[in-house]
């Protein structure tokens, strides 16, 4: 166990600089309509590259989404929010004709009462 994990250090601070960080790197992403998945590893190397700071994956999860600038994030992957979550299905439904199913069930009323 790392101190700054102990005393929180990585994250106090005013107005938490690792979470305006976060935001000031994924606002960039956003903007420059960057890839839907952003590799954990790549944001954590640009991140520590432009804070100094030396972030362990969860610390980076934790500020990930605690900014809020992110629909999803992993050890592997983040999704910015312009971008829906990784759990939500885009597939289409199947679609039905609902003019036809009411005319075929009037036809089977019809026919029923006859």
């Amino acid at each position: 166990m790392l101190i700054s994990e102990v005393t929180g250090s990585e994250t106090s601070g005013s107005g938490n600089e690792l979470i305006i960080a976060v935001q000031d790197l994924l606002s960039r992403y956003i903007a420059d309509d960057g890839p839907a998945d952003i590799p954990t590893e790549t944001f954590q190397a640009e991140l520590e590259a432009n804070t100094g700071l030396v972030l362990n994956t969860g610390t980076l999860i934790k500020a990930i989404n605690d900014s809020g600038y992110a629909s999803s994030v992993d050890a592997n992957t983040i999704r910015a929010n312009d971008e829906l979550s990784a759990e939500v299905d885009t597939d289409p439904e199947d679609t039905v004709d609902v003019g036809k199913m009411a005319q075929q069930q009037a036809m089977k009323d019809i026919k029923a009462d006859l």
